[in-house]
């Protein structure tokens, strides 16, 4: 029952993130976005000074699966995983910034590589930081982060939502799980 239990809840956890046993030449493919406002306010907000600019500025990579949507996708050049994070802005009320791309590409000085930070380039999993937590140089602004990364071609199209529901549903399951076999 245990091997079941655990083989059922594999292949959720592998068909929730669209794993892809096919790598193609030694690379991860990601969506490369970020929010049209990062865009309009590359320079003027600092942005540059934090993020390598993406494939694309567009409204679409808050759902870059949906019907219609035209975020493009890039090659991960050291096989990192792919990630979706999600900011704070500190304009209007629960205003959002959607960013994703390969681990190795999104900040401009790199992610910090020490613990739980670090371990996103090689683990699938979900967590909120402060922005100053990620970023190995410069000095950004205080902002929330939540971030996800995963394995598999185009697995950062998925929304936070799902992932962060994913992640409390696993630990559900372990629970429940623990509970039965006492």
């Amino acid at each position: 029952m245990l091997q079941l239990s655990i083989f059922i809840l594999h292949l959720a956890f592998v068909s929730t993130y669209n794993y892809s046993p096919r790598v193609y030449s030694g690379t991860q493919k990601c969506y490369s976005c970020m929010s049209r406002y990062y865009g309009a306010t590359w320079h003027f907000a600092g942005y540059a000074r934090i993020y390598q600019e993406p494939r694309s500025f567009t409204e679409s990579c808050r759902d870059p699966q949906s019907r219609g949507s035209d975020v493009q996708t890039t090659h991960c050049d050291d096989d990192s995983n792919c990630i979706s994070m999600v900011e704070d802005l500190k304009i209007g009320t629960g205003a959002k910034g959607y960013i994703r791309g390969c681990w190795s590409s999104i900040l401009l000085f790199g992610f910090n590589r020490t613990s739980t930070v670090g371990a996103l380039s090689t683990h699938s999993f979900c967590h909120t930081f402060n922005l100053s937590q990620l970023v190995a140089g410069g000095k950004p602004q205080e902002s929330s982060v939540s971030v996800c990364s995963c394995r598999g071609s185009l697995c950062n199209g998925m929304s936070l939502a799902s992932s962060s529901a994913l992640s409390k549903s696993f630990i559900v399951f372990l629970y429940v799980l623990l509970v039965s076999s006492l």
